[in-house]
């Protein structure tokens, strides 16, 4: 409770501030001369959204002129250097709305406001023919799973985190819940060379190198290089050693070719590997009709039960995972201000794991999902000119993915039979081997029109065509083959984004969508043996949202507030269900969901050299309809357990009731050379489900996170120099990043990172 009074009480305190500053900003001659600063930018800031979308102007890419005003979060690559947010879960500290599961590589989700990935795996059981609603876009190229991110960033402009489908039409994939939008910096004229070395406890590593700079007369180019690692933080009893680490690379190199004014190539490579020692905890255990199953059966067989920060495990988890891909772009200004641009690309990424069970007993081995994931992507954009009152954006996309996947389980002789009571699990190798062919078109158009000077209308529309071809054959367990599947689907989506500026500094906006995330195939485990062949066919997900806004700039106070109420609807709900017989998830649709709450964000200056950002997300996630889902452990381990429950009501897993993040900056001249300064972070986040049944057990506990950090400047002969000390987890918060059941009731986690204390050296010349 305490926890949301603070933030009702830093809303209206925030309120309250803005009141007495309302009233005051036209009484003093320094407010007014802030005023006229602020309308001279504001002008400047309409005529450069005038001018041609997506423009690069030098290492700044111009806002896209047909973006909705709808809530977002914008993050340049300077900011997220300096608060160490190097991966997409490291992202969720400073967006709110974000939430990233984790586990491993290649079984990873990402939710904007609740809703995306509803895989909730219970098992950590990977479905992959579900495709994400959040899209998530590297350089304009789009990714089709999150895990294509999972070695990092590498050479960042920026990021911006779009929320909720009012973003969706001007991105041609499956993007119903909003986007990620990750851009690289473009090389220029402009000499750049960098190196960056960090050194943390635990092991932690992080090395990064950059030239960039002309090649020839019209030519530039760059390569950048970076080197992660986090050692061990988990201690495995067994051996001695310490486990749930990771190191990898990753280069990236681009040339960028302007002949003229009018044309600009920019060709882009990149390649990453990694490999990481995943491994989960035991979290607890579920007492039910007074019996705990998996205490009698680990007494019973030998499995020592470990707690903390440590485990007992026979054979460890190891997994590899590689990728590489190159994407050509061009953009091309006609006469009279039209402009085609297009960017095409083609990535290869596959992953390896090595898993094994979690206990010190040896039940399984040498099990998990290899994958070899091909994409392909084209994107045809052309834009209007800037006419008096209207301009507009359309282009047609295409995206391909050839995936295939191959899973084992291997079980050992005589301890595997025991622990699941049946000695046909003696010895026994299950394979399943899955494949997916899909195949994605769109036309998409959206404009921007003035009909009255201050009112703004954005309205667009894509329509999609989703062609989805697979197969799937499991044997020597429950043996089943699909035959070949395949569905075509047409995927609509529209909206509607209404700006009407109150005054020069304050606006309010309406905006309304719809939109249809594509169906699935069930390609990693097959169809329920209850429901038949028709289960293997997974029908699209919709959404439908509205979110109503005001922004308000107050120069007299240096402050900027964003506040947001959104409701969004999700009917077909894409996640999974159980099946008894042959042990296996499965994607199925369950009925519908909705999200709803309030955003509030805010950028504040009290003082020369002090940023203060505060982001608040309240959100209302609950089931509408949703009668048949699995049981939680709680309820199918009683002695008569129904077949299914009801969670009508319940809340939506992963998502967080309350999240915020506020980062404080401090930074002090001390003369024209050198500086010092100051970084305060901290995050928190409400309890949240962890996986779609609504376990208690496997609940994911409030957590907040302190971060600071402390750093000299200094700037010689056109060189400048940058020291820091921080620390990560101040306090040394055990944490839990993911949760997942186990069997005879237990749970599993995945730890968050303990307290780091590091350094870091930055030359930039």
């Amino acid at each position: 409770m305490s926890k949301y009074i603070f933030v009702s009480g830093f809303l209206l305190a925030t309120t309250l501030l803005t009141s007495n500053v309302w009233g005051e900003q036209t009484s003093t001659p320094a407010s007014n001369t802030k005023l006229k600063k602020l309308h001279k930018f504001t002008a400047e800031k309409k005529k450069n959204a005038a001018g041609e979308s997506l423009d690069v102007v030098g290492n700044r890419t111009a806002i896209d002129r047909q973006r909705p005003t709808s809530s977002s979060y914008h993050f340049t690559g300077q900011e997220l250097e300096s608060e160490r947010i190097n991966t997409l879960e490291d992202l969720q500290q400073l967006s709110p709305s974000i939430n990233v599961d984790a586990a491993d590589p290649f079984n990873s989700s990402i939710s904007i406001r609740g809703m995306g990935d509803g895989g909730g795996q219970t098992g950590g059981e990977a479905n992959v023919g579900m495709p994400s609603s959040v899209g998530l876009f590297l350089d304009g190229v789009y990714l089709s799973r999150p895990s294509m991110m999972a070695h990092g960033f590498n050479d960042l402009d920026s990021i911006d985190v779009y929320n909720g489908a009012t973003q969706g039409t001007l991105y041609p994939a499956n993007v119903t819940a909003g986007v990620i939008d990750i851009k690289t910096r473009v090389p220029t004229a402009t000499p750049r060379r960098e190196a960056l070395f960090s050194y943390g406890s635990y092991g932690y590593m992080r090395a990064s190198t950059l030239v960039s700079g002309r090649i020839l007369n019209n030519l530039f180019g760059s390569i950048s290089y970076n080197h992660t690692a986090q050692g061990g933080y988990i201690k495995n009893v067994r051996y001695g050693n310490n486990v749930n680490g990771y190191h990898g690379d990753s280069v990236r190199t681009q040339l960028y070719y302007t002949p003229n004014e009018s044309l600009n190539f920019r060709l882009i490579a990149d390649y990453s590997a990694e490999r990481e020692t995943p491994t989960p905890v035991f979290y607890k255990s579920i007492t039910a009709a007074g019996t705990n199953q998996f205490e009698n059966m680990s007494s019973a067989l030998g499995n020592h039960i470990v707690t903390g920060r440590a485990t007992d495990l026979d054979y460890q988890n190891y997994d590899t995972t590689q990728q590489v891909g190159v994407s050509p772009q061009i953009s091309w200004r006609f006469g009279g201000g039209w402009k085609l641009s297009s960017i095409s690309s083609f990535r290869y990424f596959s992953t390896n794991p090595v898993m094994s069970d979690p206990y010190s007993i040896n039940v399984y081995y040498n099990s998990g999902t290899n994958v070899r994931d091909r994409t392909w992507y084209e994107n045809i954009r052309f834009d209007s000119p800037q006419w008096k009152t209207i301009n507009f954006a359309t282009g047609f996309a295409y995206s391909g993915e050839s995936l295939n996947t191959n899973a084992i389980s291997q079980y050992s002789d005589g301890v595997s039979g025991a622990w699941y009571k049946s000695s046909s699990y003696n010895n026994l190798d299950v394979y399943r081997y899955g494949s997916l062919r899909d195949d994605y078109y769109s036309v998409y158009a959206q404009a921007t029109a003035h009909p009255l000077k201050k009112l703004t209308i954005k309205f667009g529309f894509r329509e999609g065509i989703d062609d989805k071809s697979g197969t799937f054959r499991r044997l020597n367990k429950s043996p089943f083959y699909s035959g070949i599947l395949s569905k075509t689907t047409t995927l609509p989506s529209a909206m509607v984004n209404v700006d009407y500026d109150l005054d020069s500094l304050t606006k309010f906006y309406i905006a309304l969508s719809y939109g249809e995330k594509a169906g699935a195939l069930n390609v990693s485990s097959g169809a329920a043996n209850k429901a038949g062949f028709g289960s293997l066919y997974i029908k699209p997900e919709t959404t439908e949202s509205i979110e109503v806004g005001l922004h308000k700039n107050i120069p007299a106070a240096n402050l900027d507030f964003k506040i947001d109420y959104f409701n969004a609807l999700v009917k077909d709900f894409q996640t999974q269900g159980y099946d008894t017989d042959t042990q296996q998830t499965y994607l199925t649709n369950a009925g519908n969901y909705r999200s709803r709450g309030v955003e509030y964000t805010m950028t504040w200056h009290p003082i020369n050299g002090l940023d203060i950002t505060p982001n608040v997300l309240y959100n209302d996630t609950k089931y509408l309809s949703y009668e048949n889902a699995r049981c939680a452990p709680e309820v199918s381990l009683q002695s008569h357990p129904p077949a299914s429950c009801n969670l009508n009501g319940r809340p939506v897993f992963r998502a967080p009731k309350v999240s915020l993040s506020v980062v404080g900056r401090y930074e002090h001249r001390l003369n024209d050379k050198s500086s010092v300064y100051g970084t305060v972070r901290y995050s928190y986040r409400t309890a949240t489900y962890a996986t779609v049944d609504d376990s208690p057990s496997a609940k994911i506990p409030a957590y907040g996170l302190l971060n600071f950090s402390l750093g000299y400047k200094l700037k010689v002969h056109g060189t400048s120099l940058d020291t820091s000390i921080w620390v990560n987890n101040v306090l040394n918060k055990t944490y839990y990043r993911s949760l997942r059941e186990g069997d005879y009731g237990s749970v599993f986690g995945w730890m968050g990172t303990p307290r780091v204390i590091g350094g870091t050296v930055g030359v930039h010349f």
